[in-house]
């Protein structure tokens, strides 16, 4: 017996010494609560045969709530609506070059793969490429599934490569890696424009633009990375940069610039703090938040350093409009009157000699694109996509919030308010079953009604949706509901809701006196008095607290007596070491924060007489299991 007390003893100190781990670092750093799988409402789209779905691009059909996830071996498509099932989609693009034009021809996919997936247009849910036998052959695809007016592309691209459609021509990119020369590329009534030729490596993550209202106002844009021609081992291995290109451009003459583009300028894009001399230069990710007004649209950059920390930095397109038109163009050793570098004109084959060479030479502005204010700093959490959405505000029709969903290494996801350049991040979901990666992101948030925003996230073995609106997880009260600061979120007086009768919501500093004049709900904690527990005298034995608020100071409370717990990663615990008449009694577990105090549980201990070599079998029995539920979060 004594030498079983001796083991209980280095198992509570091993418990102690694992759990306190979990302890170390600030609110600021943690999610304030954590929605497993289990009870997150994650609704899970696997395919019926079970086969792992390798590099999945997620697309939204812009007429349907259908959604569709496609790689380069496969095509699926699932509506939330109906069976949660990936369902097999054939878009057979080279069937007639298949079945040598017969049309009793049965064959399915003739062995192509997919190489570009992007939204629909003209009313079709979905534009595809298809590359067989170095072929690449691009299709609008119909309701039904058809492919209808297809051509071929010249250059083939990755699935992964973002495109752009403008009118009747698409843009589309080309990174290293794909072994062509990149850089961007255009399609327009079987006329194709050319990059200039790169020997530098080129990474491409978006491409957007504006068709504006007048022939020459309109603009694509592309952000991308280009590895760094310097050896110095002090600069940085990569240099993200923009580039901008005039819709109108037509290309050179026969001599210079033919079928290449003659109004691309390119700039450096910062992302970083130069006070403290912090700089990110590697691009993950973009999003694109267009305004009515384009000047207002705003764009999100997810960077990382050369020491894996990431920030998050947000650029006005006023400013990147105003750079571009500043003519101030780096090294530029001779000056041209009208058109300047980069102008759109209405024929660009006419341009001089002299100012298409100039072009040539792949001009870059001197003045770098920096960042409408500060970064927000991720020192602790390596993200690797990220999707954004403006929220309405419930207190006020004229703003809104900005709320961040960024994917984690691990396949979780962080929810994220931004306020005034501080990052809160209000939950974290773990909507996966193991450790997994997230091939890609897409935030539904182009749907009239408020609640049906979906978000979707795909893995090699599934796609989760997941339910930005699921308010339920906050707690049963006002006062945890409004310190959740979710922009999503508010108590209607009944319960945390996402309707919008929801008035009572504070998410600028989540102050929970907001609450002082709402009644409270009678389910507030879970009270076991009822059915008191009965713990065997001299025996070991401890309670568990579920924790609804990772920010949350937790104790407990015994006749008076307040006492530290033991934090894991979810629970408080509070450790009996041996069970005797003055642990009888009810415990209440408290937690507080921002001096908001609330009862999570209340257990009643009852000690008996029963024998003690197993009372101490089952609590030890109890304790293995909890190191074996702690150490799952060590892995």
């Amino acid at each position: 017996m004594m030498a079983l007390r001796e083991d209980h003893t280095l198992l509570l100190a091993l418990i102690w010494t694992t759990c306190s781990s979990f302890t170390l670092g600030t609110h600021e750093l943690k999610a304030r609560i954590r929605v497993k799988r289990e009870n997150g409402s994650f609704l899970s789209f696997g395919t019926l045969s079970g086969h792992k779905l390798n590099n999945l691009k997620l697309v939204h059909d812009p007429y349907s709530n259908n959604i569709y996830a496609g790689g380069p071996h496969g095509l699926y498509m699932l509506n939330p609506g109906e069976t949660p099932a990936l369902k097999k989609v054939s878009v057979p693009i080279f069937k007639p070059e298949c079945c040598g034009g017969m049309p009793e021809c049965i064959s399915s996919d003739c062995g192509y793969k997919i190489s570009l997936l992007k939204e629909g247009r003209n009313l079709n849910p979905l534009f595809m490429c298809g590359t067989r036998d170095k072929r690449t052959k691009c299709c609008d695809v119909n309701s039904e599934h058809n492919a209808t007016g297809c051509f071929e592309l010249i250059n083939p691209t990755q699935i992964t490569q973002p495109s752009l459609h403008v009118g009747d021509s698409l843009y589309y990119t080309v990174s290293t890696e794909d072994h062509g020369q990149p850089g961007l590329y255009r399609s327009s009534m079987g006329k194709f424009t050319w990059p200039p030729p790169r020997t530098t490596e080129q990474r491409y993550v978006t491409i957007f633009g504006n068709q504006g209202s007048e022939l020459l106002d309109g603009k694509v844009y592309s952000f991308y990375m280009e590895q760094n021609q310097n050896q110095d081992p002090e600069t940085p291995v990569w240099i993200p940069r923009v580039s901008q290109i005039c819709t109108a451009d037509q290309g050179g003459s026969k001599s210079v610039l033919q079928y290449r583009w003659t109004s691309m300028l390119t700039a450096r894009l910062f992302c970083g703090d130069e006070k403290r001399h912090l700089s990110y230069t590697e691009l993950l990710d973009i999003v694109v938040l267009e305004d009515g007004e384009w000047k207002n649209t705003i764009i999100y950059g997810l960077f990382k350093n050369a020491y894996t920390l990431r920030a998050v930095c947000f650029y006005k397109m006023s400013d990147i409009i105003n750079v571009f038109a500043s003519n101030n163009i780096k090294d530029q050793t001779e000056t041209f009157s009208s058109p300047s570098p980069g102008e759109c004109v209405e024929n660009s084959r006419t341009l001089s000699p002299s100012l298409l060479k100039f072009m040539e030479k792949h001009p870059e502005m001197s003045q770098w694109i920096k960042p409408a204010q500060a970064p927000l700093l991720f020192m602790h959490h390596h993200y690797t996509h990220l999707q954004v959405d403006r929220v309405e505000s419930r207190t006020s029709g004229n703003s809104h919030h900005v709320v961040l969903f960024m994917a984690l290494e691990n396949g979780n996801i962080h929810k994220i308010l931004e306020q005034d350049g501080d990052p809160f991040i209000i939950a974290e979901y773990e909507p996966f079953k193991s450790k997994t990666h997230i091939s890609s992101m897409l935030l539904n948030n182009k749907t009239r009604f408020f609640m049906q925003k979906k978000l979707f996230v795909s893995s090699s073995s599934d796609v989760i949706q997941i339910d930005p609106y699921n308010c339920s997880m906050y707690g049963n009260d006002c006062g945890s509901c409004v310190m959740a600061r979710d922009p999503y979120c508010g108590w209607d007086l009944e319960k945390c809701s996402a309707n919008k009768r929801s008035l009572i919501q504070d998410v600028t500093h989540g102050n929970h006196c907001v609450c002082d004049n709402d009644v409270p709900t009678t389910d507030e904690f879970r009270d076991n008095r009822d059915s008191p527990i009965s713990v065997s005298q001299d025996s070991k034995f401890y309670l568990k607290c579920p924790k609804e608020s990772q920010h949350a100071l937790y104790t407990w409370d015994h006749q008076g007596r307040t006492m530290p717990c033991v934090s894991t990663d979810q629970d408080c615990l509070l450790l009996i070491d041996s069970m005797s008449q003055r642990d009888e009694g009810v415990y209440t577990c408290i937690a507080t924060e921002n001096g908001y105090e609330r009862t999570i549980i209340r257990h009643e201990l009852q000690m008996n007489t029963a024998s003690e070599t197993r009372a101490t079998n089952v609590a030890l029995a109890g304790i293995l299991f909890l190191i074996s539920e702690i150490c799952k979060r060590c892995v």
